[in-house]
């Protein structure tokens, strides 16, 4: 099957809307959103507002409402990037110590320290690409000092690397070693690795700015027992949020995330939490009360 559809003009773009029932009463507002957003990024935040049979939008949805929904979700990843920030701040920070403390200032480029199924070779190659990259002064100092060193001391190391990168560096570190540094964090290890994997995932989508409002997450967190049994679900937004409230509750106790959440959702109430496997009550429940 041959790709059919053409290429629309704004104006015509607009007209289509029109034409599959969407009201659209400020049409220079219409030209002006699509111009910014464009028609195909849009048209995710349909979904809420089509009639499944026909493919149409259901009466009396507005422009305006499909436009609310989109910066939801610009907000929404946002205040997620924000959280992130400091929960992968602190997960460098804490696997960096003890790295340095328990396997040496190296330790990192030991493959003793891994599991024998880690690439490890890979690893140092991804390492050394991102040095050579890298225009850090501390890197140049580095290198015109020491000499002799063929590797970068681990708190160097940890810093040129990517979040997922670091990651899957931990997720292979021997067993005792991942649980002493999940318990840093009051989690199972193996529970933790998959947060940091799923977590590295949702940061992939919010950095690219693709829809976070009802997708599923390409990569399902473990779930602590008490989650499963209240029920909790794993592929949508709602165990990303619990996540996130869960671990800055250890890494900055201060934190407003989940009050700034809750006035997201308070300043567009016609967002269908739902989606997101949000619970009816969830505002009761810990860890949000």
């Amino acid at each position: 099957m041959k790709y059919s559809k053409p290429h629309l003009p704004y104006e015509d773009q607009v007209d289509l809307l029109i034409r599959r029932g969407l009201d659209c009463p400020d049409r220079g507002r219409s030209l002006r959103c699509l111009k910014q957003i464009g028609y195909y990024r849009l048209s995710a935040y349909f979904i809420p507002f089509k009639d499944a049979a026909t493919g149409n939008f259901r009466p009396g949805t507005t422009f305006e409402q499909i436009i609310d929904l989109y910066k939801f979700d610009v907000d929404l990843r946002r205040l997620v990037l924000d959280a992130l920030d400091a929960i992968e701040i602190s997960v460098r920070a804490v696997i960096t110590y003890h790295i340095g403390k328990d396997l040496g200032v190296f330790g990192h480029a030991d493959p003793a320290n891994f599991a024998t199924t880690f690439n490890h070779a890979d690893f140092m190659k991804i390492l050394r690409r991102e040095e050579s990259r890298s225009t850090e002064v501390f890197i140049g100092h580095y290198r015109a000092k020491y000499t002799s060193e063929t590797d970068l001391p681990v708190w160097m190391a940890t810093e040129l690397i990517s979040f997922g990168a670091l990651s899957k560096m931990y997720e292979h570190l021997r067993t005792s070693f991942r649980k002493k540094i999940a318990r840093e964090f009051n989690q199972p290890q193996p529970v933790f690795v998959s947060w940091l994997h799923a977590l590295t995932a949702v940061r992939n989508v919010c950095a690219h700015h693709s829809r976070l409002w009802n997708r599923e997450l390409a990569v399902k967190p473990e779930l602590p027992v008490a989650w499963k049994a209240n029920g909790i679900g794993n592929d949508r937004f709602y165990v990303i949020a619990l996540i996130i409230q869960t671990l800055l509750a250890d890494i900055a106790p201060d934190s407003r995330w989940g009050e700034r959440l809750k006035e997201l959702f308070n300043a567009h109430p016609t967002v269908v939490l739902r989606a997101m496997q949000f619970p009816h009550d969830w505002q009761a429940r810990p860890p949000w009360m």
